[in-house]
């Protein structure tokens, strides 16, 4: 389904913006277009999850089509993943205690479980199962897919909600840990206190287009989950470290277009990824492949790359990091601000293993200015949309 690469995430976008107004807005609860016989969503998501595209980018371009006012709704959709990341900075522990949440689930699953037949797709519901085979095929569910994924497994299947989240993030290609972690926990209704989602029979039948079994039941009148733990936001400080004398640059595949949208001109550049380090999910090789494929991309297919000569490791990470940063007398690298997930610790390991350099931290303005409105409901944080639009 897809080829992870730049050409194909340019080819889907230039496909799909024309139809980002009324189109999408009327057909992209539905999980496929079957009389026009194509999809309803834009598919990048597999790519702006890495930033091979940026937000911001997709944006201006989409702006640059068609007016805000058409365009709305898809405008909304890329705002939502920004508002996430910035929600979950600023209550980072809501990602860690997931982690460990799903840590002790997993030490003490009994073999009786249904978990382990739902895993591999055989439960009682047709349908379901189907879902799960498609995930780990192509690493990819429209979003309503996955909305009425979570339900059933939460509300009818009765299966821990960190597990859920936990068999998403191993498998999507696009997985993201804010995205991904708090949408399943607003579907089990303690992301928004007692305000939880049901799929319902008849709202797959018309969005999903599959024929329902009249002995099928699921679960449409459970109660939403409870949480007794509270979380309060943390204030974000931002750097505004001026580029002017930084020559090098680590990119990491969390951020990998940083300098295009930089405009920055940077002598060195390292990156890469150390998959043993990525590891607070057991990704599969599918996940392991396309971030592979599509940091390789971003500077093969790339012409602004065509003056320099990257490195980019994925084999022996730390090792050939220090080996570069001794060959080119590197003292002082700029790191790209990296929101919560696997990179945080990978960066604490290279600054503590390459104590003579001086690493500096720079922010994207996009997430500066949106940020700092992520940290209520997504409802106060929409109302700004505009404002961030003009400064783009």
């Amino acid at each position: 389904m897809f080829q992870s690469s730049l050409k194909e995430a340019q080819a889907y976008q230039d496909y799909f913006l024309p139809n980002a107004g009324s189109y999408y807005r009327d057909n992209r609860n539905y999980s496929y277009d079957f009389i026009n016989k194509k999809n309803t969503t834009s598919l990048l998501s597999p790519y702006i999850r890495y930033r091979l595209l940026s937000e911001e980018d997709i944006i201006k371009k989409t702006l640059s089509i068609n007016t805000f006012s058409k365009t709305e709704k898809f405008i909304q959709e890329i705002y939502w993943r920004t508002y996430w990341k910035g929600w979950l900075e600023h209550r980072p522990d809501v990602y860690d205690d997931y982690l460990k949440e799903r840590n002790e689930l997993l030490k003490n699953i009994p073999d009786t479980s249904n978990y382990h037949k739902t895993i591999k797709g055989e439960t009682h519901l047709p349908f379901f199962n189907d879902w799960v085979k498609k995930l780990e095929k192509d690493g990819y569910l429209h979003n309503h897919i996955r909305m009425w994924f979570a339900s059933i497994w939460i509300f009818t299947l009765e299966l821990p909600w960190q597990l859920g989240a936990n068999f998403f993030m191993e498998n999507l290609l696009d997985g993201d840990p804010a995205s991904n972690t708090l949408s399943w926990r607003w579907v089990a209704g303690i992301q928004t206190k007692g305000k939880h989602y049901l799929a319902r029979k008849n709202n797959i039948i018309k969005y999903g287009n599959i024929n329902f079994n009249e002995n099928i039941k699921l679960n449409e009148q459970a109660i939403s989950l409870e949480e007794t733990k509270s979380y309060f936001a943390k204030d974000l400080v931002f750097n505004n470290y001026e580029l002017n004398d930084l020559d090098s640059i680590l990119i990491p595949t969390d951020d990998l277009n940083f300098i295009l949208n930089n405009k920055h001109q940077f002598k060195n550049i390292f990156s890469g990824i150390p998959f043993n380090d990525y590891n607070d999910h057991k990704f599969s090789q599918k996940v392991k492949d396309h971030i592979k494929k599509i940091t390789i991309s971003n500077f093969k297919d790339n012409n602004l790359y065509n003056d320099y000569e990257p490195v980019i490791e994925f084999k022996n990470y730390y090792m050939s990091f220090s080996d570069w940063v001794n060959k080119k007398n590197i003292k002082k690298i700029g790191l790209p601000y990296v929101a919560k997930g696997n990179w945080k610790k990978i960066y604490e390991k290279l600054i503590s293993e390459n104590p003579s350099v001086n690493f500096v931290y720079l922010h994207r303005k996009y997430d500066i200015d949106s940020w700092k409105f992520a940290n209520k409901g997504f409802f106060n944080f929409k109302k700004h949309i505009p404002e961030l639009i003009s400064k783009l």
